[in-house]
């Protein structure tokens, strides 16, 4: 190195120098503090966000949510029915604001309108008279209740529920409890009345497969026997017939008819 390179050489390791000393008389104190605190996490606390959507949950949960972000709440009944909404209902629809939201809700497992304030639309029974009581399940699903069947004829038995794999399952429909149309609001139980495979069909509920098991069935051919009565014609009083003496006259208590003059003979 020459001369030259040397005295620049050593003047930068001056400045480098005082720059470092002038950095120490700036931060004073703190610096040790920092040089000997481990790393640290700061942590920032943010402002209350939306509640973020509540359809689908209940009317309660919902709330609890929505006043948890600091929302004011609102409640209506999605349909067209305006019924004051419970805490079991389901949210439908809802509309929020940085400080606000409103829930449109219907009664728990009602299918929600299209929107909101139509009419909720219910299922509707369909016609199962014809299918198979296994098809019949299937189609009702969830729509109804409990599915049973049971024998169309009176003399006949079958007796299951919701079973579209037993014994009963390739039995015909003849007659269903909720007409075909019906608006199935509250998954009313239905039972269905069937015959085995390949019978047919009574004409109408309560029918005997066989009428002699009716026990109300009267042999056509039956003639009541006769017990030797006969019924009064009227004619008489019922009395024995009196024949009067000599001198004529009525019987005690007079005669079965008016005597002429002189009396009867």
């Amino acid at each position: 190195m020459t001369k030259g390179e040397k005295g620049w050489f050593g003047g930068v390791i001056a400045l480098a120098v005082v720059l470092f000393l002038l950095l120490l008389s700036s931060c004073g104190d703190d610096c040790d503090d920092a040089a000997s605190a481990p790393d640290a996490t700061v942590t920032v606390t943010a402002a209350p966000s939306p509640a973020g959507s509540q359809v689908g949950k209940s009317i309660d949960s919902a709330v609890e949510q929505a006043r948890q972000a600091g929302l004011s709440v609102g409640i209506h009944d999605a349909s067209d029915r305006d019924e004051a909404p419970r805490g079991d209902w389901t949210v439908c629809f809802e509309k929020a604001t940085l400080s606000d939201v409103v829930f449109a809700a219907v009664p728990d497992e009602a299918p929600c309108p299209k929107k909101d304030g139509q009419r909720i639309p219910w299922p509707r029974m369909p016609n199962v008279e014809g299918t198979t009581y296994a098809k019949a399940v299937e189609e009702l699903g969830d729509a109804v209740g409990e599915v049973a069947v049971e024998a169309a004829y009176e003399d006949e038995a079958a007796d299951d529920t919701n079973n579209k794999n037993g014994d009963y399952a390739n039995w015909k429909v003849c007659f269903q409890s909720v007409k075909a149309g019906t608006a199935l609001p509250y998954e009313p139980d239905v039972t269905l009345h069937a015959v085995k495979n390949g019978e047919v069909c009574p004409s109408a509920k309560g029918l005997y497969k066989d009428p002699t098991n009716d026990p109300d069935y009267v042999d056509p051919d039956y003639v009541a026997p006769d017990d030797g009565s006969s019924e009064d014609d009227g004619s008489g009083s019922g009395e024995e017939d009196y024949t009067p003496g000599d001198k004529g006259g009525c019987p005690p208590g007079g005669c079965y008819n008016p005597c002429p003059p002189g009396g009867c003979r």
